[in-house]
C-alpha cells in the first residue's frame, strides 16, 4: 500500500488532503505539532468528515481512516516517514514552513543514502525513487521558501542529487472550511466540517515523480496565471461578499449573496477582475471553463450549509487592502490591463468600513482612519493614491456607504 505523509492535521490537512489520499486508497501519516491532535488521532485510528455540498445541499458524512500521527519534534520518526513515502504535503501555513525542515531535510538524506546503498550493493537502479511535496499554502512563493529552508540543512552533493529527485510542488486549495459549531466539536474534537469541493490545481511544471492517482488533483502550465485567478477570483469574491455584507450587519456570507444589490457589486466585481485575468493569459485561462468556475462559485459561496460567518471571511482587512492582495491587487491587475475596476473600487470602499470590534486588524484599520484621516490611511496601506482617479472612486464610495450605513 502506497504511503502519503501530510505535514499539518489542521483544516485543510484533515479536511481536504486527508479526504484525497485515505479516497485514493493512500495510508497515511499526519505530522502535527500539537501533541494532544497526535494522540486523539493516534487513539482512534480514524477521524470523521463532514461535507456540505453546495449543489444537493445535503450533509455527507464520512469517516478516513487507515492513518497514524507523528509528532512534528520527532525528527527521527519524522525521517523515517518521508524516507518511505511516496507523496508528501503540507498545510502548515506559510509561517511554519521552516519548522519542517528538519524532518524533510533528514527525510531526504536517507532517501538519497538508501538509493547510494542500493547502488553499491549491485542492485537494479542507480537513483533514488523522486518525491514530490505539494505545498497546500496558497501562496506563489511558498514552494521557494520551503525548499531553502530545506537545502540549508543538506550538503552541496544533496542539493545537487536532490534537485533532479524532489520537486516542491505549489497547489491551490479552494476548499472551505468553515468555523465549527462548538457543540459538534465538544463532541468530537476530530471531526472536521467542511465544504465538498474536490479540485486541487498543481504547479505541472515543477513535480519530479509521477503525479499520483488522485481524483482532483491536475497539472496546470502556468501556475502563475491559477495563483492569481485563486487570488483575484475566489479570495476577492469572497472577501468581498463579507465587507458589503459588514454594512448590512449580516452574519452569514451565503446572506450577502442573495442581496440584490450586493450581488450586483460582487459579481460585477469578478466581471472585471475576470476580464483582466483572461486578457493577461489568453493562453493559459479558457472562457468557458472560467465561465464554468464562476458559476461554480456562486452556487458554493451562496450554500446555507456551510455558515461561513463574515468575521471568519473579513478577518485581517488591513492584509487585505494590500498593495498585492485580493483586493488592490485586483483593482491593479484591472488598471494594468486598461479595465476601469468600478465595482471592485466599491468592494475595496466596503473593507476600509469593516469594523468588527472583535477583530484587532479592523479596530487597528478604523484608528488609522480616525488618526489619519480616510485619505491618507488609504494610501498608507494600499499605496493608491488618494488624488487619484481610483482613489478618489474608493473614497467616494467609502463617503457613500458611511452615510448610509453609519449615519
Amino acid at each position: 500500500m502506497k504511503t502519503a505523509v501530510q505535514f499539518g492535521a489542521g483544516n485543510i490537512g484533515r479536511g481536504f488532503m486527508g479526504q484525497l489520499f485515505f479516497e485514493a486508497g493512500y495510508r497515511i501519516i499526519f505530522v502535527e505539532s500539537r501533541g494532544d491532535l497526535v494522540d486523539k488521532l493516534n487513539a482512534a485510528g480514524e477521524y470523521p468528515l463532514k461535507l456540505l455540498d453546495a449543489y444537493s445541499r445535503q450533509e455527507i458524512d464520512m469517516t478516513v481512516s487507515n492513518l497514524t500521527a507523528l509528532p512534528a519534534s520527532d525528527v527521527d520518526a519524522v525521517a523515517r516517514s518521508i524516507q518511505e513515502a511516496d507523496v508528501i504535503s503540507t498545510a502548515v501555513g506559510v509561517k511554519n514552513l521552516r519548522l519542517i525542515a528538519p524532518g524533510l531535510a533528514e527525510g531526504i538524506r536517507r532517501r538519497l543514502r538508501t538509493c547510494s546503498n542500493k547502488s553499491r550493493a549491485g542492485s537494479r537502479g542507480t537513483g533514488a525513487p523522486p518525491v514530490d511535496i505539494y505545498l497546500c499554502e496558497n501562496i506563489l512563493d511558498a514552494p521557494r521558501q520551503l525548499k531553502e529552508a530545506v537545502y540549508e540543512q543538506l550538503s552541496a552533493e544533496e542539493k545537487a542529487r536532490a534537485e533532479a529527485l524532489v520537486g516542491f510542488v505549489g497547489t491551490t486549495v479552494a476548499r472551505m472550511v468553515p468555523v465549527m459549531d462548538p457543540d459538534l466539536k465538544e463532541k468530537n474534537p476530530l471531526l472536521v466540517v467542511a465544504d465538498s469541493y474536490h479540485h486541487l490545481p498543481f504547479d505541472g511544471k515543477a513535480h519530479r515523480a509521477q503525479p499520483p492517482e488522485i481524483e482532483g488533483l491536475h497539472a496546470v502550465g502556468n501556475f502563475t496565471a491559477e495563483v492569481e485567478r485563486k487570488l483575484f477570483v475566489y479570495n476577492l469574491g469572497h472577501a468581498g461578499l463579507a465587507y458589503l455584507g459588514n454594512l448590512k450587519r449580516y452574519t452569514y456570507v451565503h446572506e450577502t449573496i442573495v442581496d440584490k444589490e450586493f450581488y450586483s457589486l460582487f459579481s460585477g466585481a469578478l466581471d472585471e477582475s475576470s476580464k483582466a485575468l483572461l486578457d493577461l493569459y489568453p493562453e493559459d485561462l479558457d472562457p468557458v471553463q472560467h465561465q464554468s468556475l464562476r458559476k461554480d462559485i456562486d452556487i458554493r459561496y451562496g450554500n446555507p450549509l456551510i455558515k461561513d460567518t463574515i468575521a471568519r471571511v473579513g478577518r485581517d482587512p488591513i492584509r487585505k487592502l494590500g498593495p498585492n492582495d485580493r483586493l488592490i491587487g485586483s483593482l491593479n491587475l484591472c488598471l494594468r490591463q486598461g479595465v476601469y475596476p468600478k465595482r471592485i473600487a466599491s468592494i475595496c470602499a466596503s473593507a476600509l468600513c469593516y469594523d468588527n470590534s472583535q477583530d484587532e486588524e479592523a479596530r487597528r484599520l478604523q484608528s488609522m482612519i480616525a488618526e489619519l484621516g480616510v485619505d491618507r490611511a488609504l494610501e498608507q496601506i494600499t499605496g493608491v493614491a488618494a488624488e487619484s482617479q481610483i482613489g478618489e472612486e474608493i473614497l467616494g464610495v467609502y463617503q457613500t456607504f458611511k452615510r448610509e450605513y453609519f449615519a
